[in-house]
């Protein structure tokens, strides 16, 4: 590696890290939960494919948003450079902010930015303070990590990070771990969605050894963890080959977005959320599926396992099979910090990692904390 390079690392570190010493304490549990909630997230479509759903989950979780607010800026095939020049008013390609939820109004503008034009971009990292700025690599470069570094098309995650920390000092960094390609899309060079997968979630490792990233949505591996089971179908859940499925695959990534950013502030998990959805009337390149009482709870399982090791893939059947024979009277209470809506029954669970809890219809279910 280059000793410029080297040198560019050590700064940003420093610009991401030391420059925040007085709130070093404030951790990034402690940002989930504060009052008014600020997150902004900079990305492309793969950023619609993870946060289309969250409204849904959320109303049937019964979730107060009232306190915060989510915005996305969306720029289609958004890299790192697209973004840096962007900003610079050198990108020839429209983009859009938004606001995806919440009860609170950003001082920023919405719309569409035209080409070459930066300005709602550059009023959305200065006009507002947010507490986390979220971001992440186009597809077709998300696997290689050497690639993220220098001017090269794959590049600019060092000045893109340092832009965002000129203007946002106080801001969590956050990183959108990212799904791979179906097996046969032209785009696969590795003609594996589970190898490209691996090196998405190798390149997201090596991102977090070397900078202070605070948080990762890692629906990607969410993504993977359901095409290991048995619901995954010929096209690997996605829509066209790179975008995630109009219905499942998008509601997984859903609930990975809100287990990650959302349920450490409710309190809440995603796990038993009754939101469904009906993709039978759905045009697709791909046919689109349903979300059901069949699969929903497979789904969710396959975003917690995500959060809960972002680097390895998890057949969720194997998790959240349901459990008839045991009674959850045998098992000693000891903390009861989560609360969980699971099927009408809204419970608390017993201890960290796999929970057996008695519903009220005699069903006896596997909780993952």
């Amino acid at each position: 590696m280059r000793s410029n390079e080297i040198l560019k690392r050590a700064t940003l570190f420093f610009l991401l890290f030391c420059i925040n010493l007085p709130s070093v304490a404030q951790t990034i549990d402690d940002i989930l939960k504060k009052p008014q909630l600020k997150v902004l997230d900079i990305g492309n479509s793969y950023t619609d494919d993870a946060t289309t759903m969250l409204k849904l989950l959320i109303k049937a979780n019964q979730m107060n948003v009232s306190d915060m607010c989510l915005y996305k800026a969306i720029r289609g095939g958004g890299s790192f450079k697209n973004w840096y020049d962007r900003y610079h008013d050198n990108d020839n390609y429209k983009y859009t902010i938004s606001k995806v939820l919440g009860g609170i109004n950003a001082n920023i503008s919405t719309g569409t930015g035209e080409y070459n034009n930066g300005i709602l971009f550059r009023e959305a990292l200065t006009n507002e303070k947010w507490d986390i700025i979220i971001i992440h690599q186009v597809s077709n470069y998300a696997p290689y990590y050497e690639q993220w570094q220098g001017n090269g098309k794959g590049g600019y995650l060092n000045e893109l990070l340092s832009l965002i920390k000129d203007h946002q000092p106080q801001a969590k960094i956050g990183f959108l771990l990212v799904h791979s390609y179906w097996d046969n899309y032209g785009g696969n060079k590795e003609k594996s969605s589970l190898l490209r997968w691996q090196l998405i979630a190798n390149s997201v490792k090596s991102l977090c050894e070397e900078y202070p990233i605070d948080i990762v949505i890692p629906y990607g591996t969410a993504i993977e963890n359901l095409r290991s089971s048995s619901l995954n179908n010929e096209y690997d859940l996605t829509r066209d080959g790179a975008h995630c499925g109009l219905g499942l695959a998008r509601y997984t990534a859903a609930c990975c977005y809100y287990e990650s950013l959302l349920a450490p502030r409710s309190g809440m998990t995603v796990l038993g959320n009754t939101a469904r959805y009906d993709a039978s009337n759905v045009e697709s390149t791909y046919p689109a599926v349903s979300v059901t009482d069949d699969n929903a709870l497979i789904a969710q399982t396959a975003a917690v396992l995500a959060t809960k090791n972002y680097y390895e893939c998890v057949n969720p059947e194997e998790v959240a099979t349901s459990i008839h024979s045991m009674d959850v009277s045998t098992i000693s209470s000891f903390d009861y910090s989560s609360l969980y809506n699971i099927e009408g029954n809204r419970i608390k669970t017993y201890q960290h990692g796999i929970n057996i809890v008695k519903l009220k219809n005699g069903k006896t279910i596997k909780i993952i904390k």
